[in-house]
C-alpha cells in the first residue's frame, strides 16, 4: 500500500533530523605523526557529529528551519546538547545509559594525511529505542520531512532503521534515508521517500561492482522499483544521479579545489531537502542540493557548505537527462 504524504508545508513546520548513534568528533592537527612517540598537537577542535546532525547544519547554513532528534548518553552527550545549540540549532534528546561516543580525526598537517578513530558508540536497549520512537511519533507539527542517516549504535538491531521509517512514514511524514550496509538493505524494505548512496554504498547494496554512469542508472532504477521514490547517487567528482519513476538526470558538479570530502554527501541531502521545502521543482532542488555538496568540499571540516558560494555555483551545474 502507497503512503500518502503532504508536500505543503506549513509556517511552522521545519526539516527534522534523527541521529540514532551521534558523535563528538575531536580533531587534532600534528606536524608530523610519530607512532610510539609523544605528538603534541598543533590544534584541536571539537564538533558534534552525525549524519542526521550534519543534514540540520546544512539546512541552518541555508536559511532553512530546522531540529535535531538524537540518542545522547553520559557526559559525552550532554557535551554534545552543547555544541548543537551553540550552532542555534534546536536538539530535542533522549537520554541513553552508555556514553555518546567521541570519535578521534588526527591530521598530519606534514604530509596531509588524515587518520580517523571511529568509536561504535553506547549500547540502546530495546525500551529505549521504543521510547524514542514514540517521542518521535508526537512532535507537532509535523515535520516537512524527516532525513535519517548515519551508522546504528552497538547492539541495536540492523532494523532499527526499517522500524523508524514504516511508523514516520504511516504518521504521513516522508523520510529521508542515509546509511549503509544491512541498515540501508532492511531500510529500503520500509520503501523510504529517498536514499541517497554513493558510488560505494550502491555496489555493496546491489552486490556487484558497477564502472559507469548507466550501471549506477540502472541500480538506481531497480531500487525504484523497489518502492523508493527517489534515489540518489552521489558519484564524488562525477555528480550525482537523480532517478525517479518518471525521471532521470546527471547532475554535472563544476571544477572546484576540493578541500575536505567530510560532509559532502550530507550537504546534498540538506540542499536538495531544503529545495523541497521551499516548493523548487525536482531539478530545480537537485541543482541546488548539488551546489551545497560542491560548496562543502571547498570548506575546511567542520563548516560543510556556506550559503555565500550557492548563487556563484549554480550557473555552473549542468543537468544531463538520462
Amino acid at each position: 500500500m502507497s503512503v500518502k504524504y503532504s508536500f505543503r508545508p506549513s509556517h511552522d513546520s521545519m526539516i527534522a533530523t534523527i541521529t540514532l548513534n551521534p558523535s563528538i568528533d575531536q580533531h587534532i592537527n600534528v606536524e608530523g605523526l610519530r607512532k610510539d612517540d609523544a605528538n603534541r598537537a598543533r590544534s584541536t577542535f571539537r564538533y558534534p557529529g552525525g549524519k542526521g546532525i550534519n543534514v540540520s547544519k546544512v539546512v541552518r547554513e541555508l536559511g532553512g528551519k530546522t531540529h535535531a532528534y538524537a540518542l545522547v548518553g553520559g557526559f559525552p552527550g550532554e557535551l554534545l546538547k552543547q555544541l548543537v545549540r551553540r550552532l542555534d540549532i534546536p536538539l530535542s534528546s533522549t537520554p541513553v545509559r552508555q556514553d555518546t561516543r567521541i570519535n578521534v580525526i588526527i591530521t598530519d598537517l606534514k604530509d596531509h594525511t588524515q587518520t580517523r578513530i571511529s568509536s561504535p558508540g553506547p549500547r540502546v536497549p530495546e525500551p529505549d529505542l521504543r521510547h524514542f520512537l514514540g517521542q518521535l511519533l508526537r512532535v507537532r507539527p509535523k515535520p516537512f520531512v524527516w532525513a535519517l542517516g548515519g551508522s546504528i549504535s552497538s547492539g541495536m538491531n540492523h532494523s532499527a532503521y526499517q522500524r523508524l521509517i514504516a511508523e514516520l512514514q504511516k504518521n504521513g511524514v516522508p523520510c529521508i534515508l542515509d546509511t549503509d550496509n544491512e541498515a540501508l538493505k532492511l531500510g529500503i524494505k520500509a520503501r523510504p521517500f529517498m536514499i541517497k548512496p554513493n558510488e560505494y554504498e550502491i555496489e555493496r547494496l546491489t552486490g556487484h561492482s558497477i564502472k559507469t554512469v548507466q550501471g549506477y542508472f540502472k541500480a538506481a532504477r531497480s531500487l525504484v522499483r523497489q518502492g523508493v521514490r527517489i534515489v540518489i547517487v552521489s558519484l564524488g567528482k562525477k555528480g550525482a544521479l537523480f532517478v525517479t519513476e518518471n525521471d532521470s538526470f546527471h547532475v554535472l558538479t563544476p571544477d572546484v579545489p576540493v578541500t575536505s570530502k567530510v560532509g559532502a554527501g550530507d550537504s546534498l541531502i540538506g540542499g536538495f531537502a531544503l529545495g523541497l521545502y521551499r516548493k523548487m521543482g525536482l531539478r530545480e532542488a537537485a541543482r541546488f542540493g548539488v551546489a551545497a555538496s560542491t560548496s562543502a568540499v571547498m570548506r575546511e571540516a567542520p563548516r560543510l557548505c556556506s550559503r555565500q558560494d550557492i548563487p556563484r555555483l549554480l550557473p555552473r551545474i549542468r543537468l544531463r537527462s538520462l
